[in-house]
Formats: C-alpha cells, structure tokens, sequence
C-alpha cells in the first residue's frame, strides 16, 4: 500500500507501520564496516572539529563535506558528524562562529523515532533539524549539501509555548517549514503492541521517545481495571496515538477528536499507516482541506471500521459532548497547564468515566 505525503507529494515518507516495526531497530545500526564514534564532544567548538584550526572561514568549512566519515559499504554517518556538516554550512553562511558547537545548531530529530541505546548512524532523508536562528537560503542549502537531513524548521516563540492550540479561543501556534519535509514517525510501545505513529512537525507538539511514556501507564491501567473495552473518546486526540492505542487495547468503539485541523489530518493519516495493525478500513466523510484549522461545532470528519469502530471528528471538545450519547471512558490530554474543568464538567453526563491525562 503506497501512502502520498501530505506535505511534500512523496510516496517515501509514509512506510505502512507493519513494515516499520519489522525493519526499524535495524534502520541506525552500524554495519561492520563503519568507522569508531567520533572522539569530538557535542560542546566542541568547531575550530577543533576534525582537527581544523583557527583561521580562514571558508578553509575550515571546506574540512567538513558530504563524504567526511561516511562508510563506504552502507553509506551512513553518526549522528555528530552529520551535524557538524550542518554546522559548516550554518559557519560558511555567517549564522555561527567559530565557538559554535553541536548544541548550537539546533534539536536533531530523527525520521523514525524511538529509545535508541547508540548514537545513530544516518542514512539519507532520516533526519529533521528544528533551528533557531535560520533562512530559508541557507535551509536549502543544508538540504541540498547534507544528504541525511530531510527537513529544516525554524522555531518561533519561547520554548514553553507549545505547538498547536491550548483551547478553541486561541490563535495557532506553528513553527516555520522552511526546506524539505517535515513528516516523520514515532514508535509507541505499549503492553498490547506498537504502533508508528506520524505526524507533520512544524504543527505538532513535539514530544521524544523515550521508551514507555507515562501515558501508556495510565492507558495499560485503565486496561487493567477492565475500563478499556467499551466506548472510549480521546477527547484531544493530537496526532491519535491514544485513540489509536485503545483501539490495540480491544476498546469496541473508539472517537477521536480535536479543534485543530493538523491533528486531525495526522490521526486521519495513522489510522491510514496503521490499518494493517489495527485491522481497520477507513471511509471518508469530509473534505479536510474544506475545514476550518480552528473548528468549535464538530464536524464527522472519517470512519473506520474491521475490529473496531472508529471515528473522527474536528471541533471543541465540550461541545461534541452533545453529538455522543454516551461513552464509558473519555480521555482528555490537553497540554501541560491548560484548565480541563469546562471539558470535565461537559463530560460528566456523557462518560462513564472521564480521566484527564
């Protein structure tokens, strides 16, 4: 099954979750014949990077190019060096000095994300560089010149201000793709199965995997006090992942939704990767690209069927409360500060159990 890229036409980016889950864990190994770790820190300014020295500019820059320690057998490179690449450009084209280290060039995110116990070794288009101080020239240029990097993103705002919308009365807040694409996948583990959970990262809320995440506990809790085999409602449904988790769980129905249209689009997406493992045939029932990015009514957006009996809706969450007449568990992940009494109390008639994440 081939699966078009939402943000950039590929038929590349999206592998079906089943093909992931066989073939990720070997995806940043290094093959035998790749060389040892770089010795450098990720604190050392780049005037000791590979031996270069204080001096000319575009002399030192010119030490670091597409083939410095890439193995000639499997064609990857670690983590560091191709960041260093990055750093040459981002040196070259007057966005950094001399002193500049690793950590100065921006969050590395890799395209296929999970708890790696190495430093990853890099093939072409596995990595997203979120940056700081960026254009969209030298963007283009670091996707042009460094093969691994698949996109560029420049962050706007303060580090807390999370991606997305904290409640219907709120302006989006997005980061800036400037090159390449942003699309890229997470492993979600949990006691009933994995899943390769997608999302486009410039308008999702990043998070980084780190193994079993604390809200897999609450769910694999939930399951255990035999609360997750009914009618379940992920309230604030992001990119899906506990909705589509629930489904994995056994729940007999599951309805996923959210305000902001980017998730929406996502879940729609996953469900879409993921139909193999979840046994699920998803129906369309509106247009995504008709729909507002902010939606208060909600709209029945998609269905999916086969073990389960899923479906999507796009609006405020207190008000599908009364599009659903009753559910036994209701899920509310909103972000980290954001009141939930109003989605409580809308909830508390309709949900057997509300549970705030």
């Amino acid at each position: 099954m081939t699966i078009v890229c939402p943000r950039c036409g590929g038929r590349d980016c999206i592998i079906p979750a089943d093909m992931v889950l066989d073939s990720v864990y070997q995806m940043y190994v290094a093959c035998p014949s790749c060389m040892a770790d770089p010795t450098f820190g990720k604190q050392t300014p780049f005037n000791r990077l590979f031996g270069t020295a204080d001096g000319d500019i575009n002399e030192n820059t010119r030490s670091i190019d597409d083939a410095t320690m890439r193995c000639q057998r499997c064609g990857k490179r670690h983590l560091d060096v191709v960041v260093a690449h990055v750093l040459g450009i981002l040196l070259r084209e007057g966005l950094r000095d001399m002193q500049a280290t690793l950590f100065d060039v921006g969050t590395p995110m890799i395209t296929i994300g999970y708890q790696i116990p190495f430093p990853p070794r890099l093939g072409r288009d596995t990595l997203i560089l979120i940056m700081n101080t960026i254009d969209k020239k030298t963007a283009e240029m670091i996707i042009s010149e460094v093969p691994e990097v698949k996109g560029v993103i420049q962050r706007k705002g303060s580090l807390e201000r999370p991606i997305g919308i904290p409640d219907t009365g709120s302006s989006p807040h997005t980061y800036d793709l400037l090159a390449g694409c942003d699309l890229r996948g997470d492993i979600v583990s949990s006691a009933f199965g994995e899943l390769c959970i997608y999302k486009t990262q410039s308008d999702t809320h990043i998070e980084f995997s780190r193994g079993k995440s604390d809200k897999m506990q609450v769910l694999e809790s939930l399951y255990y006090q035999r609360k997750l085999g009914g009618s379940v409602v992920d309230g604030c449904c992001g990119a899906g992942t506990l909705g589509l988790v629930s489904v994995l769980a056994g729940a007999r129905e599951v309805i996923l939704n959210d305000a902001f249209l980017p998730a929406v689009k996502n879940t729609i997406l996953n469900i879409r990767a993921n139909a193999s493992v979840l046994g699920l045939e998803l129906e369309m029932h509106a247009d995504p690209s008709e729909l507002p990015i902010v939606a208060g009514t909600p709209v029945l957006v998609a269905t999916a069927h086969g073990s389960c009996d899923v479906s999507v809706y796009h609006g405020d969450l207190a008000s599908l409360a009364a599009v659903i007449d009753r559910c036994d568990l209701c899920l509310i992940d909103a972000f980290i500060g954001v009141p939930t009494a109003e989605f409580v109390r809308a909830w508390k008639d309709t949900a057997g159990m509300v549970v705030t994440i």
